[in-house]
This record gives structure tokens, C-alpha cells and sequence, in this order.
């Protein structure tokens, strides 16, 4: 069967055809856009109509390669969401990345303290916004928007029923919000009442492979065929774990805009170390739990190309990372979770001026500050894997890694070294691996995620990056944890 994946991150979106049988699996790539925040009266924004056009061009683009479509599904970033009314969007989602949109956040933490909320949700993403921090934000600030609304949906299944389908809730993508119950996997509906937060415009949540309806010829003109829409696992990070040659020694990375750095489980993780250690419970395919840590992750690199193409200078990753190899290892490190690093202002001055503010040597050339961000990432993984092992019983030996990071072998090796454990790589595309994986389970085509995974297995080669150097980072994992330490304090 045909499947159809768009996998739509903060940063860009790909779509890709997937060719699935009982004995075989194989995608590519057949569309590619960008995709960043924009600025609109004010705000930072998502451009839905721009999403959608660029969804029907890879939706042609797929049917330009096979006979037929059978189903197409649609993965997204966590976190955002569009309020709505008889259908219609109120006004353009706004992005997680604007300043003010999680600005009552510590009203937040006072009105119920940080324990309740790990307490009620297994979320301890205080380094992310949240969605629960938006719309607390949005119920303080603009109540009236709430009040109009009559129903939410997070950006994936936004973009389904712009194509055809029907509203609907995943919970894959609904764990992400710090709005649900993670053993029960609906709403946290007496934490939401604590904070005064609507309930009635939730959507029912529910597992994976959902039938949403088909593609409306109206909206998306021009293909053979007519496909069913199926909701994948639907938040990218949920549908690449899926898509992973897992097994239970193994902790998965998943890296893109953030890193998501974590295990696989049966059972959400509520323990008072989880707390302590700041680990999260999302919720993934199969009724499993992804016991994890967020990292802001290549952010901070795709913002400094960003700003190295509108100066005109070299932003091609062969370039800057033939550059970061031959420059100095681990001489300035930053915590690329520190809320000073933002959109607002060109990334490599925001990174200046931190190693600056942080009495460490400044980077001046490209190559100095793309070693720093590969070293910052590597050694930031290597704690929050400390803490991760930490918290589980059986501490991963390994590491499996998926994302863009699959490309990256100096950032590979980087975190072999780093972390003291062997990496191996899994697919480069691993969220449209598990999106199309999910949907051939729905389809019936693959009985089950575990068989698919061994499908992938085989169809995709590896790489394992041993660690050579792990004794090297002693000193690198102390400084940067003094400067996560002191960005907390400032926090």
C-alpha cells in the first residue's frame, strides 16, 4: 500500500511516499518547504494557509510517483494549537517560540506548584512552553478569545481537517500539552479546573490509527486518487520513537529543532527521583510511555545559518562543519536551554554574547560557534542522560539515535564520547518512518509496530560511533552544569 507521511517540524516540513508490504519498506522524499514562525501584528504566528498549500503540492508530488494513494497522515511539533469557532480558526496559532505567549507562566507554578502539576500530568518540561502555560496565559489575557471559542485542536489535526478530516484528539501529541493524565491518557480535567482553564473546548483523545474521513477534491485538487485520512502517531517525536529499531538497553535520541532524549516503557514514571531529575512521561504508540528529557537541540544552529544567509556568508552544513572540526574542542559551552536565546535577535550575537556574560572564550569565526553548539548539545545530552539513568532501574547501555543529528558524524561521535556509550544511528527520516509505520498498522497491511520496526530495520543501514574519548568530558559536563545551575537560579 501507498502512505502518504507530512511530517511538519518548527523549522521546515517534508513529505514523503511510503511503500509498504508484508516484507517490505521503503520511503522518499518527494516534497520539501520551509517553515518558521512569522511576525503578525505583533505576534509570532504559524501561516496555516501557507501549510496547507504546501501539503497539497507534496500530496501531488506523491501521486506523481505511484498509481494510487491509500492513506495520508499528518505528524507535527508539540505544544501549539488553533482555537476555533463553527470550524474556523479565530486567528493564527500562535507559536510556542513568541515571547509573550507563555507569559503567566509563573502564575502557574504559584497557583499550583510544580509538584501538583508532575503530580497530575508526569510533565516536568519546565524548559518548555507548554501548551497548558499558553492557554492560562490566553485565559488570564484574553478571555474573551476562550469564550468565543467553541473547540481547540493541536496543529496536526488542525491541518487534517483542513484537507477533509474530521476534528479529532491524539494522544500522542495531547501529552505534550501538560494537560493529561498520562496512566488514565485523557484530560487532567481537575488540574485544568484548578487553574481556571476551559475544558469543553478539548477534543476526545484518542490512540493512534483513527480513521479521520478522505481528502476533500475541493481543497487538495488534481490527484488519481481519493486517500483516507489516518492519524498517525501524530506528535513528530512520538511517531519517530515508533519508527526506531528499539530495544530495552537502548535510549532512543530523537534530534531536530529540540532533542528528545529518553526510554521506552509500559507505565508512566511518577517516582519523587522523576521529579527531582526533571523527567517526563509522553505518551506513545501501543499504549506506551516515552520516559524523557527535552533539549532545546539544533535550534540554535538552523537560527545561526539563518543569520549567515541574510549576511551573505557560507550556511551549507558541509562548510560550517568542515569548519567546527578543525576548530578548538569544548572551549566555550552554553546552556542551550537558557531563556536568552530566542528569534527576536540573530543567533550567533545572542551566542557572543553569552560566552561573553559567562566569562568563557567568545567564538568569533563560524566554525568556533558551530563547535561550541556541537559540544554545548553533546555535553547537555550526556547530563540529562545521567539524570534519565537516574530514574529507571535499568540505566541504558546504548544509545539509538534518529533525526537530522543521523547526517551529523562529528555531532555522532561528539555524543559517543560524550556520553561513554556506543550510538547507532537509525533512519535519518525516523518521524516519517513512524508515521507511514503507523498508518500501515491502521491499514492492516503490518500487523504490529514491533514487526514494523523489524521491517525498518532491515531496510535502512546503520552505523555505530564508538566512544573513544568519554574521560575528556569530565570537565565539560561540570562547567556546563554550573551554567545550567546558574540559568536556573536566574529562571
Amino acid at each position: 500500500m501507498n502512505h502518504v507521511a507530512i511530517d511538519i517540524g518548527a523549522s521546515g516540513g517534508t513529505v514523503f511516499l511510503g511503500e509498504v508490504t508484508q516484507s517490505s519498506f521503503a520511503v522518499r522524499e518527494v516534497h520539501r518547504f520551509d517553515n518558521r514562525p512569522v511576525e503578525r501584528n505583533g505576534r509570532y504566528v504559524w501561516d496555516v494557509d501557507a501549510l496547507v498549500d504546501h501539503m497539497n503540492d507534496g500530496l501531488r508530488a506523491a501521486d506523481d510517483h505511484a498509481d494510487s494513494l491509500d492513506t495520508v497522515g499528518i505528524d507535527t511539533w508539540g505544544l501549539d494549537f488553533g482555537l476555533l469557532a463553527d470550524g474556523e480558526l479565530l486567528r493564527d496559532p500562535i507559536s510556542y517560540r513568541d515571547p509573550e505567549s507563555t507569559a503567566t507562566r509563573e502564575q502557574v507554578f504559584e497557583a499550583v506548584g510544580k509538584l501538583r502539576l508532575f503530580d497530575a500530568t508526569g510533565i516536568t518540561n519546565w524548559n518548555t512552553p507548554n501548551t497548558l502555560w499558553q492557554l492560562h496565559t490566553i485565559a488570564e489575557r484574553e478571555p474573551e478569545l476562550l469564550e468565543e471559542s467553541d473547540g481547540l485542536l493541536m496543529m496536526p489535526q488542525l491541518l487534517s481537517a483542513r484537507i477533509g478530516g474530521q476534528p479529532a484528539g491524539d494522544v500522542t501529541i495531547a501529552s505534550t500539552t501538560q494537560m493529561v493524565d498520562p496512566e488514565a491518557r485523557t484530560w487532567a480535567t481537575d488540574l485544568l479546573d484548578e487553574l481556571l482553564v476551559p475544558t469543553a473546548l478539548l477534543p476526545d483523545l484518542s490512540e493512534p490509527g483513527q480513521r479521520l474521513g478522505t481528502v476533500d477534491d475541493t481543497v487538495v485538487s488534481g490527484l488519481s486518487s481519493t486517500p483516507e485520512i489516518v492519524m498517525p502517531a501524530s506528535h513528530d517525536t512520538a511517531a519517530a520513537v515508533a519508527g526506531l529499531p528499539l530495544a530495552e538497553d537502548a535510549a532512543f535520541l530523537n534530534t531536530g529543532s529540540w532533542f528528545i532524549l529518553g526510554v521506552e516503557r509500559d507505565e508512566p514514571v511518577r517516582t519523587d527521583a522523576a521529579f527531582e531529575h526533571a523527567v517526563s512521561n509522553e505518551l506513545g504508540v501501543d499504549g506506551t510511555v516515552r520516559l524523557l528529557k527535552n533539549i532545546n537541540g539544533f535550534f540554535l544552529l538552523e537560527e545561526c545559518r539563518k543569520a549567515w544567509r541574510d549576511a551573505d556568508e557560507p550556511a551549507d552544513y558541509d562548510t560550517l562543519l568542515s569548519a567546527a572540526e578543525k576548530a578548538p574542542a569544548r572551549t566555550a559551552l552554553v546552556d542551550t536551554d537558557a531563556d536568552t536565546f530566542g528569534i527576536d535577535e540573530p543567533m550567533p550575537d545572542q551566542i557572543r554574547a553569552y560566552c561573553r556574560r559567562t566569562d568563557q572564550p567568545v567564538p568569533t569565526e563560524q566554525g568556533g560557534i558551530v563547535r561550541c553548539l556541537l559540544d554545548s548539545l553533546a555535553t547537555k545530552t550526556a547530563l540529562e542522560l545521567d539524570a534519565l539513568a537516574a530514574v529507571v532501574e535499568d540505566p541504558p547501555s546504548r544509545i539509538v539515535l534518529g533525526g537530522g543529528g543521523v547526517r551529523n558524524e562529528l555531532f555522532c561521535q561528539l555524543l559517543a564520547d560524550a556520553t561513554d556509550r556506543p550510538v547507532s544511528t537509525g533512519p535519518v527520516e525516523a518521524t516519517a518512518v513512524g508515521n507511514v509505520l503507523t498508518q500501515a498498522v491502521a491499514a492492516g497491511t503490518v500487523p504490529d509496530i514491533e514487526t514494523g520496526r523489524q521491517l525498518v530495520e532491515s531496510a535502512f543501514e546503520t552505523k555505530t560511533y564508538e566512544p573513544q574519548a568519554g574521560g575528556e568530558w569530565a570537565d565539560a559536563k561540570d562547567r556546563l552544569a554550573a551554567l545550567t545551575d546558574d540559568t536556573s537560579s536566574e529562571a
